[in-house]
């Protein structure tokens, strides 16, 4: 069973922050996401593989979706809670924080942070993504909903007419679960120099970065998604071009010797 959808089958390379994530994770780990909508994205794929890991987000309809899709799973449901990070007991190792800052308003960014260092094991590990706020991604966004390019192809029903002949011949990829029920802006706009830029201003040591996919958006997840060369080639592009990539992945290491813990059952 793969983690997600197919990593070379998916236009935005989701699983690419799980192959980056997994091999810096010990089995002891305590691991919280951060702002994990439904978990469906990382939360869930680590439960599964039978990691020590928590989801925290704001928005309780994400978060009772996510539930129940645990329960039919036999997962323990406690482990996605609508509570702020901040009143979470316990210090990670490893906290994620998978496209959440781009939405968080100027006057809170540098806050956010500082409180995701502070929380943070010392000697543990923060993932972040973001999109890169000047990249394929927000561009194709803006042409599919600003320019209503995307209506338009859904009312001459091209959009229903090629997820059918995709579906005929068995590439469609589509998620199976919504990853947030929560709906916001990107209100920040971020290139690699200013995401790293950003985390080093709070003590955090840059140990790895690297881009996500060259391009991705509605558009290329309607024509490309499930057509394997050009999403493998996608996904290499990315890694070739990271400051150029549609997003960014950055991994962190907060100074100092970890000494772990572990949640109570």
């Amino acid at each position: 069973m793969s983690l997600i959808s197919d990593s070379h089958g998916n236009i935005y390379g989701h699983n690419k922050r799980l192959q980056i994530l997994l091999p810096l994770l010990s089995p002891q780990d305590i691991i919280v996401e951060f702002g994990c909508g439904t978990g469906y994205m990382i939360t869930l794929p680590l439960l599964r593989l039978g990691y020590d890991a928590i989801g925290v987000d704001m928005d309780a309809p994400s978060i009772e979706y996510g539930r129940n899709v645990l329960r039919e799973e036999g997962l323990p449901e406690d482990r996605l809670r609508c509570i702020d990070l901040r009143d979470l007991d316990l210090q990670p190792d490893c906290i994620i924080a998978s496209e959440v800052l781009e939405h968080i308003p100027d006057d809170e960014l540098e806050g956010v942070v500082a409180m995701l260092t502070s929380k943070l094991n010392t000697g543990g590990t923060l993932l972040i993504t973001v999109p890169n706020g000047y990249g394929w991604f927000e561009a194709e966004s803006w042409l599919w909903n600003s320019m209503t390019i995307g209506r338009l192809l859904e009312r001459l029903r091209i959009v229903n007419a090629i997820i059918e002949m995709k579906k005929r011949i068995g590439i469609w990829d589509h998620a199976e679960m919504f990853s947030t029920l929560s709906s916001s802006p990107h209100v920040q706009r971020f290139t690699m120099s200013r995401i790293c830029l950003l985390l080093e201003r709070h003590g955090l040591r840059i140990e790895q970065r690297t881009g996500t996919v060259f391009f991705c958006g509605p558009f290329s997840h309607l024509f490309f998604s499930g057509v394997r060369p050009v999403t493998a080639f996608n996904l290499w592009l990315g890694s070739l071009l990271p400051d150029w990539a549609a997003g960014f992945i950055v991994v962190c290491r907060k100074p100092g010797e970890l000494a772990s813990q572990r949640i109570a059952p």
